[in-house]
């Protein structure tokens, strides 16, 4: 007995045994997200009375949030002048720095050579030292 299938019989049956396994996946997943709705409505109903409370004080959180808002953009425009005021007094503080650099230079360049003159001269004591000590 042989039995000839065509191309065209095989792909139909091909195509009905895949939207068979698709119709199964689908009635697998239709379940699994019954079971989740399910388990979200039990949450829900278990958290109703905090759900409710939260809802209640969402307002008045909104308005908090409101009046720190303005209390936190008035603090920042009086910073704002305080700020203002300590760079001028930086600014004038630096340009007076830069204006007594000159003469601050010449006090430690002065002070320097008569830290190496006196070094200079230590360097010949302790060399007359020496040769006493050893005559």
């Amino acid at each position: 007995m042989n039995v000839q299938i065509s191309l065209g019989d095989l792909g139909i049956m091909l195509l009905g045994t895949a939207l068979l396994v698709l119709i199964i996946y689908a009635i697998c997943l239709l379940k699994n997200l019954n079971d989740t709705v399910k388990v979200f409505k039990k949450v829900l109903q278990n958290n109703q009375y905090n759900i409710d409370k939260i809802l209640d004080q969402a307002p008045s959180i909104a308005q908090n949030i409101e009046s720190i808002s303005s209390d936190l953009s008035n603090d920042v425009k009086a910073i704002q002048g305080t700020i203002n005021q300590i760079v001028g007094t930086t600014e004038v503080a630096a340009s007076t720095l830069a204006e007594n650099n000159d003469v601050l230079s010449k006090v430690i360049g002065a002070i320097q050579i008569i830290y190496s003159i006196r070094e200079f001269f230590n360097g010949f004591k302790s060399k007359k030292i020496v040769l006493k000590k050893e005559s």
